[in-house]
């Protein structure tokens, strides 16, 4: 088929071919060989009006030419293949293969959360290891997630829909396409484009979990997206007044402060998929996201906690940066690991990493007229609780006092592959190639730019 009229690939070849063939000819007329005698014997009688030109300069200059020849035809045939390939042509064919292959060599991380938190920590990731598996809580009851499932059955698809995004190759088309949200229409008012696609495709495929699959092989994302669990559950809470409230919207809406949080039903199981990712993860990442309402679900679905306690990786919870009402209203960062701790069991969390940056002043009246302040960062009980605490600028200092992905991926990464090196003792090419990475000849054009001048801090 590489013959067939008009892929534009023969004419490279040949002249390829060609060029191989002078090459071969000028290394046959500088060792005297037989093969090409009759060329060498016509080269010898070419003469100036009064000296010989030296066989050797001959034989010198059709290999030049011999190589150029091929060289080029290669290039062509490669350049012409790949602009069917890729025909935006937004990065060099050898960087899209170079990212590709270095990010396979990654080191095996397992993020566990939900919400806009693990999307942002994702978009970061993301540019460092291809091998990332994202655990991602289904409990969402609220807007276009808890339409979709009452009427269609499924779990909760909103946070999949973001990590699917947020790890897609072209983040930017597909954040503008899936995340778009319908403004009028009767049943669509609400509904986000991307979730629709998540529900229709369950109900083709007859699977959730083929669903996502499907949907991860179209984006061809960098790495993988599961579903904690497929079970349709409910999160509920216990308050410290007693009572007990159903689903994400109560609870975070609820007056007094959560006591535990646990499913309904209580024996909802977790994909093989997950568990094994578990098993084989060098690194286990917890948050950053809501802690009650998409961290913390995750750990209750059965299995999952003792997975983890078993598992050797490294356990890292990226804590937030601001309290959040209705769930962690006066918590500072020790607090947040113990209600990690007492719903999964003590010394899960190795490490801690906090953000150190000062909230701009702006922003921080923003939050506080929301109720929310920036989370105190409690050294002594961290390391009480068997954390080590790492400290790093996370804050991107926009609109909103989020994660930068860029800072945050480089201070996991940091800690990870620091992790690896002590336990295993191997590391060199690792390093070398973190560090290659931290290049902006390396990061998205997105976020080049803005990371530029961070890199070195």
């Amino acid at each position: 088929m590489w013959f067939y009229p008009g892929l534009k690939v023969k004419r490279w070849m040949a002249l390829s071919f060609f060029g191989l063939l002078l090459a071969g000819a000028s290394i046959s007329l500088a060792f005297d060989g037989e093969f090409f005698g009759y060329l060498e014997t016509s080269l010898r009688k070419i003469s100036l009006p009064r000296e010989p030109i030296p066989l050797g300069l001959i034989s010198l200059l059709i290999f030049m030419a011999g190589l150029f020849m091929h060289i080029y035809g290669f290039m062509a045939m490669v350049r012409s293949i790949s602009q069917v390939l890729r025909p935006e042509m937004d990065s060099k064919l050898v960087e899209v293969l170079y990212r590709r292959r270095s990010l396979e060599r990654g080191p095996k991380v397992v993020v566990i959360g939900g919400g806009t938190g693990l999307s942002v920590m994702l978009r970061g990731l993301k540019e460092y290891t291809s091998n990332l598996t994202s655990i991602v809580t289904v409990s969402d009851d609220g807007g276009s997630s808890g339409r979709l499932r009452d009427d269609f059955g499924i779990v909760a698809p909103g946070d999949i829909r973001n990590c699917l995004v947020a790890l897609a190759d072209t983040e930017s088309d597909m954040d503008q396409v899936l995340n778009y949200r319908f403004q009028q229409g009767e049943g669509l008012k609400g509904h986000n484009l991307g979730n629709l696609l998540l529900a229709g495709a369950a109900e083709s495929a007859g699977s959730f979990e083929k669903a996502v699959s499907l949907m991860s092989r179209i984006l061809a994302i960098r790495g993988r997206v599961w579903p904690s669990t497929l079970s349709n559950i409910t999160l509920c809470a216990e308050l410290a007044d007693g009572s007990h409230v159903r689903g994400e919207t109560a609870i975070t809406s609820a007056e007094a402060a959560i006591k535990r949080v646990y499913l309904d039903p209580v024996d909802c199981v977790p994909l093989a998929q997950t568990l094994q990712a578990i098993e084989e993860a060098d690194a286990i990442i917890l948050g950053p996201g809501s802690l009650y309402t998409s961290v913390i679900p995750n750990l209750l679905v059965q299995d999952i906690c003792q997975a983890l306690h078993k598992s050797q990786a490294t356990k890292i919870y990226v804590c937030n940066v601001m309290t959040q009402p209705g769930e962690t209203d006066g918590y500072t960062a020790s607090r947040h690991v113990a209600a990690i701790h007492r719903h999964c069991g003590p010394g899960l969390v190795d490490a801690i990493i906090v953000n150190t940056e000062a909230v701009p002043k702006v922003l921080l009246h923003k939050y506080e007229e929301k109720g929310q302040k920036p989370v105190v960062i409690d050294v002594k009980y961290l390391e009480k609780q068997g954390c080590k605490v790492i400290r790093a600028r996370l804050i991107n200092k926009q609109n909103l006092v989020r994660h930068d992905p860029i800072r945050l991926a480089q201070a996991i990464m940091s800690l990870v592959i620091r992790e690896k090196e002590r336990q295993s003792g191997v590391g060199f090419i690792d390093r070398m190639l973190f560090r290659r990475k931290l290049s902006r000849d390396f990061l998205p054009r997105s976020l080049s730019n803005r990371a530029e001048s961070r890199l070195g801090e």
